[in-house]
């Protein structure tokens, strides 16, 4: 897709059907995201995001367990390969009374 924001990052396919890319993990899908112009963006994006699951640049993130943790460090490995610094994630707690 060659569409772009008004700051020109590129558009994924992804924004025009979210739900196939937090739902399921097709091998098409997987193969849009490994294509896609933003992937070393998403893959930023992806470790930055506290609760980030499904497919995220060509990666299933599962929800928990090694299997995330696995994924994660490819996403970072993926983005800062390609000049996108990962920032560590921020955690924040609600005050409790």
């Amino acid at each position: 897709m060659n569409t772009t924001h008004w700051d020109e990052t590129p558009v994924g396919a992804c924004t025009q059907d979210p739900e196939r890319w937090t739902t399921s993990a097709d091998e098409q899908a997987k193969a849009i995201c490994r294509a896609c112009p933003r992937r070393w963006l998403c893959a930023r994006d992806a470790c930055e995001l506290p609760r980030a699951e499904g497919l995220w640049a060509g990666i299933v993130i599962p929800e928990g367990g090694r299997g995330r943790t696995f994924a994660l460090r490819q996403l970072r490995s993926l983005a800062e390969r390609n000049g996108q610094q990962v920032r560590a994630r921020r955690y924040y707690y609600a005050e409790t009374a």
